[in-house]
């Protein structure tokens, strides 16, 4: 007797929730580091609304298509705004990098260029400050929750009936297999 069962929608279900939740309270718990302005937390929170909207994307027959919606594009705009905020950060790392084995001009160049990154980075850096304040942003912390998830069997197999199960065409005899790998006596 098999004591294994197969992972029933259920499960999958469960699955989606607890990712779900994990992801949104990591997200949660670097906001108040991005609202510093902290480098790693900026990243940090950038990479957890990454994992969160692959997620979405994977279990996206547990999702209704409307709140689906709604969150890849709260997810988006977060993303886009910790984005700004992140390229900066890389690019302010990378010139002091290259400030090592360089010439004074070179050197005073680039931290000229440093200088200027930096001003953009703060002018980004607002930006974020005020979507994570923002109606959107408290809408997507209060509102997310493993509600999202659809439980309701005939929604669920609504959201699926598009998709078209490929079943691979099968030889009608041995013969025929035989002919097609070029087996044939």
């Amino acid at each position: 007797m098999d004591t294994h069962e197969s992972p029933g929608l259920e499960s999958v279900e469960q699955l989606a929730k607890q990712v779900f939740t994990e992801l949104h309270q990591t997200i949660i718990s670097h906001e108040s580091g991005s609202l510093g302005g902290d480098v790693e937390s900026v990243h940090d929170m950038r990479v957890a609304v990454r994992r969160l909207r692959v997620a979405l994307s994977n279990f996206s027959v547990c999702v209704p298509k409307k709140d689906r919606k709604r969150l890849r594009l709260r997810l988006e705009n977060l993303a886009d705004a910790l984005g700004g905020v992140r390229d900066m950060d890389v690019m302010i790392a990378a010139m002091k990098v290259s400030l090592g084995a360089r010439s004074d001009e070179e050197k005073s160049a680039i931290s000229a260029l440093i200088r200027r990154l930096q001003a953009r980075r703060r002018s980004r850096l607002r930006a974020l400050i005020n979507y994570l304040r923002g109606e959107e942003y408290a809408g997507f912390k209060h509102e997310f929750s493993s509600e999202l998830i659809n439980t309701d069997p005939a929604e669920r197999h609504s959201d699926l009936a598009h998709i078209q199960p490929k079943t691979p065409e099968l030889p009608e005899s041995i013969e025929e297999e035989e002919e097609e790998h070029g087996q044939a006596a």
